[in-house]
C-alpha cells in the first residue's frame, strides 16, 4: 500500500474539498463523511477513531493557506480522494 502517485489539484478544489468536509465534521454529519470519503475500514481507518482525534480547524482564512497547507491537508484520511495519491497545487 505504499505506492503513491501524484495528483494536482487547483487551489479551489483544494479549498472547496476541505471546507466541505471539515463542516460536516463539525455538523457530527458521520454519515455523509462516509459517502463522501473513499476511506474505509478495509484500509484500516475507522471513522470513529478519527473522528475522535481529529482537530477543528478554523476556515476563516483558508483562502489565505500556502499551496502546499492546502496539499498536505487534502493528503488527510477523509479529505483526501486516495491514500495512494500525494497532492499538489497546480493552477490551471
Amino acid at each position: 500500500m505504499s505506492i503513491k502517485s501524484t495528483s494536482y489539484i487547483t487551489r479551489e478544489h483544494a479549498i472547496s474539498r476541505i471546507k466541505e468536509i471539515a463542516v460536516l465534521f463539525m455538523e457530527h454529519n458521520y454519515r455523509e463523511i462516509d459517502a463522501q470519503s473513499f476511506e474505509g475500514e478495509s484500509y484500516g481507518i475507522v471513522l470513529r477513531e478519527h473522528v475522535c482525534n481529529w482537530t477543528p480547524i478554523m476556515l476563516d482564512g483558508i483562502e489565505n493557506w500556502t499551496d502546499e497547507m492546502l496539499a498536505d491537508y487534502m493528503d488527510t484520511p477523509f479529505f483526501r480522494h486516495s491514500m495512494f495519491e500525494n497532492y499538489l497545487i497546480k493552477e490551471e
